[in-house]
């Protein structure tokens, strides 16, 4: 799938006893009656609709074009390349279209959108992690685990000292405890990992943005056949 990456408003929270993390511990559980708009930015593009229903967020596409999406930005706490720190998020797939409809988040590189770790759930179709280095995306080089389920959870992590980005999955998802499976990592730096790409990242000011997303290519989407919850982010001491 080829995501539109939108500009984000980027901020940091204050620094305390001068070894903290420049982002704050974050989490939503979406059971509002609406999007929080002061954490959020919604777009929504051709006939992909996401939207917040029953606890959840909806992705949904009700007259398919040959590309609909649509994206939640996080705005004002954009992790940075000199700290550790993950992403959580709960996935439902229960659409059974296989590649053609998925649920996901990704991170990218907020000075250049072109750079980007994407980690989709196509349901039975498995987890998909993806990585693109200047708008440049070789499908052989995904990496995929399918434990053939309909819902679970997604992990992808920074860890500030190898500068390595995990993809990581939950086949039962949260309501039993996270029991994290790898499925691979990408180097931003070039060096090491199970995929590279050089993002050239700004190594004292670098800052990745953080994208939600449902997609559809050319497929009907019903309501509550895909939708994820229980977004978090956090750093890793």
């Amino acid at each position: 799938m080829k995501l539109l990456r939108i500009s984000i408003v980027l901020g940091t929270f204050p620094l305390l006893n001068g070894t903290a993390f420049a982002i704050a511990p974050y989490s939503d559980n979406f059971y509002a009656t609406a999007l929080n708009k002061s954490r959020w930015t919604l777009k929504n593009y051709a006939e992909g609709k996401l939207a917040r229903k029953g606890g959840k967020v909806n992705f949904t596409v009700a007259g398919p074009t040959g590309d609909d999406f649509s994206i939640l930005d996080l705005k004002n706490n954009n992790p940075g390349y000199n700290e550790s720190w993950e992403i959580i998020l709960d996935v439902v797939n229960a659409a059974n279209l296989g590649s053609k409809a998925g649920v996901g988040f990704q991170i990218y590189n907020a000075s250049d959108k072109g750079d980007f770790a994407a980690l989709e759930f196509y349901g039975n179709g498995g987890f998909v992690a993806i990585s693109n280095t200047d708008d440049k995306d070789n499908p052989a080089d995904d990496l995929v685990k399918n434990p053939g389920v309909t819902g679970g959870s997604i992990r992808i992590s920074f860890d500030k000292t190898s500068k390595l980005i995990g993809y990581w999955y939950d086949a039962t998802g949260s309501s039993d405890g996270y029991q994290w499976k790898r499925i691979g990592t990408f180097s931003p730096t070039g060096k090491g990992g199970d995929r590279k790409g050089n993002w050239k990242m700004n190594p004292t000011t670098g800052k990745f943005g953080i994208q939600l997303f449902g997609f559809s290519e050319g497929k009907e989407v019903r309501s509550g056949s895909i939708s994820f919850d229980n977004f978090r982010l956090k750093p890793l001491r």
